[in-house]
């Protein structure tokens, strides 16, 4: 070895260790990849989300972020049809869903994702404004209280929009 060589390896460990090790992909002769050690070891190279149990407070954010692209998506897609077909159709389009068997569910296809974004918004702010809820039995007791209070603003607002049934 040269002397730069040593004097670098005494003054700068890491840059000499780093240089006898190869890049990450690289192989060399008689050496194996990181994924042939795994499958030697008949381990998965990592755990795949199926058989990852979300806990409940993940879901429930991450339901507040699904719920938030589903109603952008659909608010895009009406101002979409009303651009391109003008607002009669739009509300002729509107009305022939309201007017099918299909009302009470695509009503609360609606009214669903709007109150539990509006509920899961509610929760952020008391978290971000008061700094209240922080702990994790708080933090599952709102999740479950945010999917309760959806589902029940939910239910009553489909159920409030149905037209009375008509007595003969």
């Amino acid at each position: 070895m040269s002397l730069a060589g040593r004097l670098v390896g005494r003054l700068m460990p890491s840059l000499s260790a780093r240089a006898a090790h190869p890049a990450p992909g690289i192989v060399r002769r008689g050496m194996a990849s990181y994924t042939e050690q795994m499958e030697k070891t008949g381990r998965p190279l990592s755990p795949h989300v199926t058989i990852y149990a979300f806990p409940t407070i993940a879901l429930s954010s991450i339901t507040v972020r699904a719920t938030g692209i589903l109603l952008t998506v659909g608010c895009v897609g009406v101002a979409g049809v009303s651009a391109t077909s003008g607002p009669e159709a739009t509300k002729a389009k509107v009305q022939a869903i309201a007017d099918s068997g299909a009302a009470p569910l695509a009503k609360f296809a609606v009214s669903w994702p709007l109150a539990y974004h509006f509920c899961g918004a509610c929760r952020h702010a008391v978290w971000d404004l008061k700094g209240y809820g922080f702990t994790n039995a708080m933090m599952l007791q709102s999740s479950y209280a945010v999917m309760g209070a959806s589902l029940a603003i939910a239910f009553l607002a489909t159920s409030a929009s149905l037209p009375a049934d008509k007595k003969e």
